[in-house]
Protein backbone atom coordinates (compact mmCIF):
# COMPACT_ATOMS: atom_id res chain seq x y z
CA UNK A 1 0.00 0.00 0.00
CA UNK A 2 1.36 3.43 -0.95
CA UNK A 3 -0.14 6.67 0.31
CA UNK A 4 1.07 10.10 1.32
CA UNK A 5 2.06 11.20 4.79
CA UNK A 6 3.11 14.59 6.04
CA UNK A 7 5.46 15.40 8.88
CA UNK A 8 6.89 18.71 10.00
CA UNK A 9 10.58 19.46 10.36
CA UNK A 10 11.63 23.08 9.89
CA UNK A 11 8.76 23.30 7.45
CA UNK A 12 6.68 20.55 5.89
CA UNK A 13 7.99 17.42 4.19
CA UNK A 14 5.68 15.08 2.35
CA UNK A 15 6.90 11.51 2.03
CA UNK A 16 5.21 8.19 1.33
CA UNK A 17 4.01 5.13 3.21
CA UNK A 18 5.46 2.05 1.50
CA UNK A 19 4.65 -1.45 2.77
CA UNK A 20 4.04 -0.15 6.27
CA UNK A 21 7.25 1.90 6.39
CA UNK A 22 7.39 5.71 6.18
CA UNK A 23 9.87 6.94 3.58
CA UNK A 24 11.24 10.41 2.88
CA UNK A 25 13.67 10.77 -0.03
CA UNK A 26 15.75 13.68 -1.23
CA UNK A 27 15.67 15.63 2.04
CA UNK A 28 18.07 18.59 1.83
CA UNK A 29 20.42 18.77 4.83
CA UNK A 30 22.65 21.65 3.62
CA UNK A 31 22.58 24.42 1.06
CA UNK A 32 23.57 23.59 -2.51
CA UNK A 33 27.42 23.61 -2.63
CA UNK A 34 27.47 25.54 -5.91
CA UNK A 35 28.68 28.90 -7.19
CA UNK A 36 30.26 30.71 -4.23
CA UNK A 37 29.95 27.59 -2.04
CA UNK A 38 32.00 25.33 -4.33
CA UNK A 39 35.09 24.21 -2.37
CA UNK A 40 33.56 25.67 0.80
CA UNK A 41 32.21 23.96 3.91
CA UNK A 42 28.48 23.16 3.86
CA UNK A 43 26.05 25.72 5.22
CA UNK A 44 22.81 24.90 7.07
CA UNK A 45 19.68 24.74 4.96
CA UNK A 46 17.28 27.64 5.20
CA UNK A 47 13.81 27.18 6.68
CA UNK A 48 10.92 27.13 4.24
CA UNK A 49 7.17 27.55 4.30
CA UNK A 50 4.55 25.38 2.67
CA UNK A 51 4.83 21.69 1.83
CA UNK A 52 7.92 20.27 0.13
CA UNK A 53 7.88 16.89 -1.58
CA UNK A 54 10.25 14.25 -0.21
CA UNK A 55 9.12 11.49 -2.54
CA UNK A 56 12.01 11.17 -5.02
CA UNK A 57 15.71 10.73 -4.41
CA UNK A 58 17.85 13.83 -4.83
CA UNK A 59 20.56 13.96 -7.52
CA UNK A 60 23.67 11.84 -7.03
CA UNK A 61 27.01 13.64 -6.53
CA UNK A 62 29.00 14.34 -9.73
CA UNK A 63 31.08 11.24 -10.54
CA UNK A 64 32.39 9.20 -13.48
CA UNK A 65 29.32 7.17 -14.37
CA UNK A 66 31.20 4.24 -15.92
CA UNK A 67 32.71 3.51 -12.52
CA UNK A 68 29.49 4.38 -10.71
CA UNK A 69 27.59 1.70 -12.63
CA UNK A 70 29.99 -0.86 -11.18
CA UNK A 71 28.90 0.16 -7.69
CA UNK A 72 25.25 -0.56 -8.39
CA UNK A 73 23.89 2.44 -10.29
CA UNK A 74 21.74 2.03 -13.37
CA UNK A 75 23.47 4.81 -15.27
CA UNK A 76 20.25 6.82 -15.60
CA UNK A 77 20.47 8.65 -12.28
CA UNK A 78 20.24 12.43 -12.28
CA UNK A 79 23.63 13.88 -11.40
CA UNK A 80 24.11 17.39 -10.04
CA UNK A 81 26.53 19.42 -7.98
CA UNK A 82 23.52 20.27 -5.82
CA UNK A 83 23.64 16.86 -4.13
CA UNK A 84 23.58 17.26 -0.34
CA UNK A 85 20.48 15.20 0.37
CA UNK A 86 19.59 12.36 2.71
CA UNK A 87 16.87 9.68 2.81
CA UNK A 88 14.91 8.31 5.77
CA UNK A 89 13.07 5.03 6.44
CA UNK A 90 11.07 4.83 9.68
CA UNK A 91 8.39 2.48 11.03
CA UNK A 92 6.40 5.53 12.15
CA UNK A 93 6.78 9.29 12.61
CA UNK A 94 5.72 9.02 16.24
CA UNK A 95 7.18 9.68 19.70
CA UNK A 96 8.82 6.27 20.22
CA UNK A 97 12.40 7.53 19.81
CA UNK A 98 13.82 4.53 17.99
CA UNK A 99 17.57 3.95 17.51
CA UNK A 100 18.87 5.71 14.40
CA UNK A 101 21.33 4.15 11.91
CA UNK A 102 23.02 6.58 9.51
CA UNK A 103 24.58 4.92 6.44
CA UNK A 104 27.64 6.50 4.81
CA UNK A 105 28.04 5.01 1.30
CA UNK A 106 31.39 3.97 -0.15
CA UNK A 107 32.98 4.15 -3.59
CA UNK A 108 36.66 5.15 -3.16
CA UNK A 109 35.50 8.72 -2.48
CA UNK A 110 34.83 9.17 -6.19
CA UNK A 111 31.59 7.23 -6.77
CA UNK A 112 28.49 6.35 -4.78
CA UNK A 113 25.27 7.77 -3.36
CA UNK A 114 22.84 7.02 -0.57
CA UNK A 115 20.13 6.26 -3.12
CA UNK A 116 21.61 2.99 -4.43
CA UNK A 117 19.04 0.22 -4.27
CA UNK A 118 21.28 -2.05 -2.22
CA UNK A 119 21.16 0.64 0.51
CA UNK A 120 17.36 0.57 0.68
CA UNK A 121 16.63 0.87 4.39
CA UNK A 122 13.13 -0.60 4.28
CA UNK A 123 13.76 -4.08 5.68
CA UNK A 124 16.42 -2.96 8.13
CA UNK A 125 13.97 -0.40 9.56
CA UNK A 126 11.09 -2.88 9.59
CA UNK A 127 12.93 -5.90 10.99
CA UNK A 128 14.85 -3.93 13.59
CA UNK A 129 12.30 -1.25 14.51
CA UNK A 130 14.96 1.39 13.86
CA UNK A 131 15.14 4.57 11.80
CA UNK A 132 17.55 4.26 8.85
CA UNK A 133 19.14 7.27 7.15
CA UNK A 134 21.35 7.25 4.05
CA UNK A 135 23.32 10.28 2.93
CA UNK A 136 25.11 11.84 -0.04
CA UNK A 137 28.35 13.80 0.28
CA UNK A 138 30.71 15.47 -2.17
CA UNK A 139 33.10 13.19 -4.06
CA UNK A 140 36.31 13.36 -6.08
CA UNK A 141 38.09 16.69 -6.36
CA UNK A 142 34.98 18.56 -5.17
CA UNK A 143 35.03 16.70 -1.87
CA UNK A 144 38.51 15.35 -1.25
CA UNK A 145 41.35 17.30 -2.85
CA UNK A 146 43.22 19.86 -0.76
CA UNK A 147 43.93 23.14 -2.55
CA UNK A 148 44.45 25.21 0.59
CA UNK A 149 48.21 25.58 0.14
CA UNK A 150 47.94 26.29 -3.59
CA UNK A 151 45.39 29.07 -3.41
CA UNK A 152 46.48 32.66 -3.96
CA UNK A 153 46.00 35.55 -1.59
CA UNK A 154 42.34 36.27 -0.97
CA UNK A 155 41.20 32.97 -2.51
CA UNK A 156 39.32 30.69 -0.14
CA UNK A 157 39.49 26.94 -0.65
CA UNK A 158 38.57 24.64 2.22
CA UNK A 159 39.51 20.99 2.52
CA UNK A 160 37.97 17.72 3.76
CA UNK A 161 34.68 18.89 2.28
CA UNK A 162 33.15 15.42 1.96
CA UNK A 163 33.97 14.86 5.63
CA UNK A 164 32.47 18.24 6.49
CA UNK A 165 29.32 17.18 4.59
CA UNK A 166 29.07 14.01 6.68
CA UNK A 167 29.31 16.03 9.91
CA UNK A 168 26.66 18.45 8.58
CA UNK A 169 24.30 15.55 7.83
CA UNK A 170 24.80 14.18 11.35
CA UNK A 171 24.04 17.61 12.81
CA UNK A 172 20.82 17.68 10.78
CA UNK A 173 19.91 14.24 12.09
CA UNK A 174 20.66 15.31 15.66
CA UNK A 175 18.40 18.34 15.30
CA UNK A 176 15.53 16.80 13.33
CA UNK A 177 15.30 13.02 13.53
CA UNK A 178 12.94 13.01 16.51
CA UNK A 179 10.19 14.25 14.18
CA UNK A 180 10.64 11.03 12.17
CA UNK A 181 10.34 8.65 15.13
CA UNK A 182 14.07 8.54 15.91
CA UNK A 183 16.15 9.10 19.04
CA UNK A 184 18.67 11.93 18.48
CA UNK A 185 20.67 10.67 21.46
CA UNK A 186 21.08 7.15 20.08
CA UNK A 187 22.60 7.42 16.61
CA UNK A 188 24.85 4.76 15.08
CA UNK A 189 26.96 5.60 12.05
CA UNK A 190 27.82 2.74 9.70
CA UNK A 191 29.47 2.54 6.31
CA UNK A 192 31.43 0.28 3.98
CA UNK A 193 34.73 0.78 2.09
CA UNK A 194 35.20 4.56 1.77
CA UNK A 195 32.14 4.80 4.01
CA UNK A 196 33.95 2.58 6.51
CA UNK A 197 37.00 4.83 6.25
CA UNK A 198 34.66 7.76 6.93
CA UNK A 199 33.48 6.00 10.11
CA UNK A 200 37.00 5.34 11.43
CA UNK A 201 37.92 8.93 10.58
CA UNK A 202 34.81 10.57 12.07
CA UNK A 203 35.62 8.86 15.37
CA UNK A 204 38.57 11.27 15.61
CA UNK A 205 36.95 14.47 14.28
CA UNK A 206 36.33 16.85 17.23
CA UNK A 207 33.28 18.52 15.64
CA UNK A 208 31.59 15.11 15.24
CA UNK A 209 31.71 14.35 18.97
CA UNK A 210 28.24 14.02 20.46
CA UNK A 211 26.60 13.44 17.08
CA UNK A 212 26.65 9.63 17.30
CA UNK A 213 26.79 7.02 20.02
CA UNK A 214 28.02 3.86 18.23
CA UNK A 215 30.04 3.15 15.08
CA UNK A 216 30.18 0.24 12.60
CA UNK A 217 33.01 0.15 10.06
CA UNK A 218 32.60 -2.43 7.27
CA UNK A 219 35.71 -3.10 5.18
CA UNK A 220 37.31 0.22 6.05
CA UNK A 221 40.80 1.29 5.02
CA UNK A 222 41.59 3.17 8.27
CA UNK A 223 45.09 4.21 7.21
CA UNK A 224 43.97 5.76 3.91
CA UNK A 225 44.20 9.23 5.42
CA UNK A 226 47.14 11.36 4.38
CA UNK A 227 49.27 14.29 5.47
CA UNK A 228 49.14 17.58 3.59
CA UNK A 229 52.50 16.95 1.91
CA UNK A 230 51.45 13.58 0.53
CA UNK A 231 48.02 14.88 -0.47
CA UNK A 232 49.45 17.93 -2.23
CA UNK A 233 50.91 15.83 -5.04
CA UNK A 234 47.39 14.74 -5.99
CA UNK A 235 46.13 18.34 -6.07
CA UNK A 236 49.08 19.49 -8.15
CA UNK A 237 48.68 16.65 -10.64
CA UNK A 238 44.95 17.39 -10.86
CA UNK A 239 45.71 20.97 -11.88
CA UNK A 240 48.21 19.71 -14.48
CA UNK A 241 45.57 17.43 -15.97
CA UNK A 242 43.27 20.44 -16.34
CA UNK A 243 46.03 22.67 -17.68
CA UNK A 244 45.65 25.12 -14.79
CA UNK A 245 48.90 26.82 -13.89
CA UNK A 246 50.08 28.55 -10.74
CA UNK A 247 48.11 31.69 -10.12
CA UNK A 248 45.10 30.32 -12.01
CA UNK A 249 43.56 28.14 -9.33
CA UNK A 250 40.58 30.52 -9.17
CA UNK A 251 39.44 28.89 -12.44
CA UNK A 252 38.35 25.84 -10.42
CA UNK A 253 35.51 27.93 -8.97
CA UNK A 254 33.78 28.31 -12.34
CA UNK A 255 35.03 25.31 -14.31
CA UNK A 256 32.19 23.12 -15.69
CA UNK A 257 31.64 20.25 -13.29
CA UNK A 258 31.96 17.71 -16.13
CA UNK A 259 35.60 18.75 -16.59
CA UNK A 260 36.28 18.36 -12.87
CA UNK A 261 34.76 14.87 -12.92
CA UNK A 262 36.79 13.84 -15.99
CA UNK A 263 40.03 15.07 -14.43
CA UNK A 264 39.17 13.29 -11.16
CA UNK A 265 38.69 10.06 -13.07
CA UNK A 266 42.04 10.42 -14.85
CA UNK A 267 43.80 11.13 -11.55
CA UNK A 268 42.25 8.03 -10.01
CA UNK A 269 43.45 5.85 -12.89
CA UNK A 270 46.97 7.26 -12.82
CA UNK A 271 47.26 6.83 -9.06
CA UNK A 272 46.11 3.20 -9.20
CA UNK A 273 49.14 2.46 -11.37
CA UNK A 274 51.71 4.76 -9.77
CA UNK A 275 50.90 4.29 -6.06
CA UNK A 276 48.82 1.12 -5.66
CA UNK A 277 47.32 0.81 -2.22
CA UNK A 278 46.77 4.56 -1.81
CA UNK A 279 43.71 6.65 -2.61
CA UNK A 280 43.87 9.73 -4.82
CA UNK A 281 40.94 11.10 -2.84
CA UNK A 282 40.57 10.88 0.91
CA UNK A 283 40.67 12.72 4.22
CA UNK A 284 43.66 14.98 4.85
CA UNK A 285 45.21 15.67 8.25
CA UNK A 286 44.92 19.44 8.54
CA UNK A 287 45.67 19.84 12.25
CA UNK A 288 42.30 21.45 12.87
CA UNK A 289 39.12 19.78 11.58
CA UNK A 290 41.06 16.51 11.37
CA UNK A 291 43.85 17.02 13.94
CA UNK A 292 45.89 13.86 13.38
CA UNK A 293 46.02 10.54 11.57
CA UNK A 294 43.04 8.58 12.90
CA UNK A 295 45.12 5.56 13.90
CA UNK A 296 47.54 7.82 15.83
CA UNK A 297 44.59 9.55 17.51
CA UNK A 298 43.15 6.20 18.52
CA UNK A 299 46.49 4.92 19.83
CA UNK A 300 46.85 8.00 22.01
CA UNK A 301 43.41 7.48 23.52
CA UNK A 302 41.93 10.68 22.11
CA UNK A 303 38.80 9.11 20.63
CA UNK A 304 37.30 6.73 23.18
CA UNK A 305 33.78 6.68 24.58
CA UNK A 306 32.03 5.21 21.52
CA UNK A 307 31.63 1.41 21.10
CA UNK A 308 33.00 0.13 17.77
CA UNK A 309 32.11 -2.84 15.57
CA UNK A 310 34.63 -3.34 12.76
CA UNK A 311 35.46 -6.04 10.21
CA UNK A 312 36.44 -7.09 6.71
CA UNK A 313 35.55 -9.72 4.11
CA UNK A 314 37.51 -12.89 3.42
CA UNK A 315 38.06 -12.23 -0.30
CA UNK A 316 38.11 -8.42 -0.51
CA UNK A 317 40.56 -8.23 -3.42
CA UNK A 318 38.80 -10.42 -5.99
CA UNK A 319 36.39 -7.63 -6.97
CA UNK A 320 39.25 -5.20 -7.62
CA UNK A 321 41.04 -7.79 -9.73
CA UNK A 322 38.24 -7.39 -12.28
CA UNK A 323 38.73 -3.62 -12.53
CA UNK A 324 40.92 -1.83 -15.06
CA UNK A 325 42.96 -0.49 -13.46
CA UNK A 326 42.49 -2.08 -10.02
CA UNK A 327 42.25 0.31 -7.08
CA UNK A 328 44.30 -1.96 -4.82
CA UNK A 329 47.31 -4.22 -5.51
CA UNK A 330 46.14 -7.38 -7.29
CA UNK A 331 49.17 -8.44 -9.33
CA UNK A 332 52.91 -8.86 -8.83
CA UNK A 333 53.85 -5.58 -10.50
CA UNK A 334 51.56 -3.65 -8.16
CA UNK A 335 52.83 -5.55 -5.12
CA UNK A 336 56.43 -4.69 -6.02
CA UNK A 337 55.46 -1.07 -6.59
CA UNK A 338 53.68 -0.89 -3.24
CA UNK A 339 56.70 -2.30 -1.41
CA UNK A 340 59.41 -0.33 -3.26
CA UNK A 341 60.11 1.92 -0.24
CA UNK A 342 59.58 -0.81 2.36
CA UNK A 343 62.48 -2.40 4.20
CA UNK A 344 63.43 -5.52 2.16
CA UNK A 345 63.50 -7.70 5.27
CA UNK A 346 59.98 -6.58 6.19
CA UNK A 347 58.78 -7.28 2.65
CA UNK A 348 60.32 -10.76 2.78
CA UNK A 349 58.75 -11.42 6.17
CA UNK A 350 55.33 -10.45 4.83
CA UNK A 351 55.50 -12.40 1.58
CA UNK A 352 56.78 -15.49 3.43
CA UNK A 353 53.64 -15.41 5.58
CA UNK A 354 51.46 -16.19 2.55
CA UNK A 355 51.37 -19.81 1.45
CA UNK A 356 52.33 -20.35 -2.20
CA UNK A 357 53.44 -16.77 -2.80
CA UNK A 358 53.75 -15.50 -5.57
CA UNK A 359 50.72 -17.43 -6.84
CA UNK A 360 47.54 -15.42 -7.50
CA UNK A 361 45.67 -16.29 -4.31
CA UNK A 362 48.59 -15.08 -2.18
CA UNK A 363 48.96 -11.88 -4.21
CA UNK A 364 45.27 -11.11 -3.73
CA UNK A 365 45.69 -11.83 -0.03
CA UNK A 366 48.47 -9.25 0.24
CA UNK A 367 46.37 -6.65 -1.57
CA UNK A 368 43.42 -7.38 0.70
CA UNK A 369 45.48 -7.20 3.87
CA UNK A 370 47.53 -4.13 2.95
CA UNK A 371 44.41 -2.14 2.17
CA UNK A 372 41.67 -3.43 4.45
CA UNK A 373 42.32 -6.24 6.91
CA UNK A 374 45.62 -5.35 8.58
CA UNK A 375 44.81 -1.62 9.03
CA UNK A 376 41.46 -2.70 10.51
CA UNK A 377 43.24 -5.05 12.92
CA UNK A 378 45.62 -2.25 13.95
CA UNK A 379 42.67 0.07 14.49
CA UNK A 380 40.72 -2.52 16.49
CA UNK A 381 43.74 -3.37 18.64
CA UNK A 382 44.33 0.28 19.51
CA UNK A 383 40.64 1.05 20.00
CA UNK A 384 40.10 -1.93 22.30
CA UNK A 385 42.60 -0.48 24.79
CA UNK A 386 40.15 2.30 25.62
CA UNK A 387 36.67 1.26 24.50
CA UNK A 388 34.45 -1.75 23.83
CA UNK A 389 35.32 -3.21 20.42
CA UNK A 390 34.00 -6.16 18.42
CA UNK A 391 35.56 -7.55 15.25
CA UNK A 392 34.16 -9.77 12.49
CA UNK A 393 35.14 -11.39 9.22
CA UNK A 394 32.54 -12.07 6.54
CA UNK A 395 33.30 -15.44 4.91
CA UNK A 396 29.93 -16.47 3.46
CA UNK A 397 29.97 -17.34 -0.24
CA UNK A 398 26.73 -17.75 -2.13
CA UNK A 399 26.61 -20.34 -4.90
CA UNK A 400 26.83 -17.60 -7.54
CA UNK A 401 29.91 -16.09 -5.91
CA UNK A 402 31.59 -19.48 -5.64
CA UNK A 403 30.99 -20.12 -9.33
CA UNK A 404 32.32 -16.68 -10.28
CA UNK A 405 35.33 -17.24 -7.99
CA UNK A 406 34.70 -13.85 -6.38
CA UNK A 407 33.88 -15.51 -3.08
CA UNK A 408 33.19 -13.26 -0.09
CA UNK A 409 34.42 -10.26 -2.02
CA UNK A 410 34.42 -6.54 -1.29
CA UNK A 411 30.90 -5.25 -0.70
CA UNK A 412 29.34 -8.70 -0.33
CA UNK A 413 28.31 -7.93 3.23
CA UNK A 414 26.11 -4.96 2.26
CA UNK A 415 23.01 -6.85 0.98
CA UNK A 416 23.24 -9.05 4.07
CA UNK A 417 23.26 -6.10 6.49
CA UNK A 418 20.39 -4.37 4.64
CA UNK A 419 18.73 -7.60 3.43
CA UNK A 420 18.47 -6.10 -0.06
CA UNK A 421 18.61 -9.27 -2.13
CA UNK A 422 16.12 -7.73 -4.57
CA UNK A 423 18.60 -4.98 -5.49
CA UNK A 424 20.60 -5.23 -8.72
CA UNK A 425 23.71 -6.34 -6.82
CA UNK A 426 21.71 -8.60 -4.52
CA UNK A 427 20.19 -10.47 -7.46
CA UNK A 428 23.66 -11.02 -8.92
CA UNK A 429 24.97 -12.68 -5.78
CA UNK A 430 21.89 -14.63 -4.65
CA UNK A 431 20.07 -16.93 -7.04
CA UNK A 432 16.57 -18.16 -6.29
CA UNK A 433 17.76 -21.53 -5.04
CA UNK A 434 20.20 -20.04 -2.52
CA UNK A 435 18.01 -17.22 -1.26
CA UNK A 436 16.73 -19.04 1.83
CA UNK A 437 20.25 -19.88 2.98
CA UNK A 438 21.39 -16.28 2.40
CA UNK A 439 18.40 -14.96 4.35
CA UNK A 440 19.43 -17.02 7.37
CA UNK A 441 22.90 -15.46 7.31
CA UNK A 442 21.35 -12.03 6.79
CA UNK A 443 18.94 -12.37 9.73
CA UNK A 444 21.80 -13.25 12.07
CA UNK A 445 24.09 -10.50 10.81
CA UNK A 446 21.36 -7.86 10.71
CA UNK A 447 20.33 -8.89 14.21
CA UNK A 448 23.84 -8.13 15.50
CA UNK A 449 23.85 -4.75 13.76
CA UNK A 450 20.45 -3.85 15.26
CA UNK A 451 21.48 -5.04 18.74
CA UNK A 452 24.55 -2.86 18.48
CA UNK A 453 22.45 0.15 17.48
CA UNK A 454 20.03 -0.45 20.35
CA UNK A 455 22.38 -1.45 23.16
CA UNK A 456 25.93 -0.57 22.09
CA UNK A 457 26.60 -4.31 22.06
CA UNK A 458 26.04 -6.78 19.17
CA UNK A 459 24.96 -9.52 21.56
CA UNK A 460 21.29 -10.25 22.29
CA UNK A 461 20.02 -9.15 25.72
CA UNK A 462 19.71 -12.77 26.86
CA UNK A 463 23.46 -13.50 26.75
CA UNK A 464 26.88 -13.15 25.14
CA UNK A 465 27.73 -15.12 22.03
CA UNK A 466 30.22 -12.62 20.55
CA UNK A 467 33.09 -11.75 22.94
CA UNK A 468 34.79 -8.38 22.79
CA UNK A 469 38.00 -7.94 20.80
CA UNK A 470 41.28 -7.27 22.59
CA UNK A 471 45.02 -7.51 21.95
CA UNK A 472 45.33 -10.72 23.95
CA UNK A 473 42.69 -12.94 22.37
CA UNK A 474 41.71 -11.19 19.10
CA UNK A 475 38.27 -12.86 19.25
CA UNK A 476 36.61 -12.52 15.83
CA UNK A 477 33.09 -13.40 14.73
CA UNK A 478 33.18 -15.35 11.45
CA UNK A 479 29.97 -14.90 9.47
CA UNK A 480 29.40 -18.00 7.35
CA UNK A 481 26.79 -20.68 6.72
CA UNK A 482 27.21 -21.31 10.43
CA UNK A 483 28.68 -18.42 12.41
CA UNK A 484 31.47 -19.08 14.90
CA UNK A 485 34.06 -17.29 17.01
CA UNK A 486 37.73 -17.68 16.07
CA UNK A 487 40.60 -16.64 18.30
CA UNK A 488 43.24 -14.61 16.45
CA UNK A 489 42.53 -15.72 12.85
CA UNK A 490 45.52 -15.55 10.46
CA UNK A 491 47.83 -14.87 13.40
CA UNK A 492 51.07 -15.35 11.46
CA UNK A 493 49.99 -12.88 8.80
CA UNK A 494 49.03 -10.36 11.48
CA UNK A 495 52.44 -10.67 13.12
CA UNK A 496 54.27 -10.40 9.78
CA UNK A 497 52.72 -6.97 9.10
CA UNK A 498 53.54 -5.44 12.49
CA UNK A 499 55.31 -2.11 12.21
CA UNK A 500 54.98 -1.84 8.42
CA UNK A 501 53.49 1.26 6.82
CA UNK A 502 53.01 1.96 3.12
CA UNK A 503 51.86 5.55 2.53
CA UNK A 504 51.42 8.50 4.87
Amino acid sequence: MIGSIVTTVKGHLQGTMENDICVWRGVRYAKAPIDGLRFRSPEPVDNWSGVMDAVDFGPVPPQPMDRAVRTGMSGNEKMDEDCLFLNIWSPRADDNKRPVMVWIPGGAYITGAGSLDMYNGHLLAKNGDVVVVSINYRLGALGYLDFTELAGEGEIFENNLGLHDQVASLKWVKENIEAFGGDPDNVTIFGESAGGNAVTTLLTVPSARGLFKQAIAESPAPTSVYGKGFARQFSERFLEILGIGKGEIHRLKTLPVQEIVAASHQLLQENSQEMPGSLAFGPVVDGDFLPDYPLDSIRSGRAGGIPLLIGTNRDEATLFDQMDPPLIPTNMAMIHKMFENTDPKAKERITNAYTNYPEKEAVLGIGRDATFHIPSVWYAEAYSRFEKTWMYRFDYKTAAMRISKLGATHGMDIPFAFQTFDSAFGKRIVSYGSRSAALKVSHRMQGHWVNFAKYGNPNPPEGEIWPKYDETNHYTMIFDKKDYIEKDPDRMIRLAWEGVGIYK
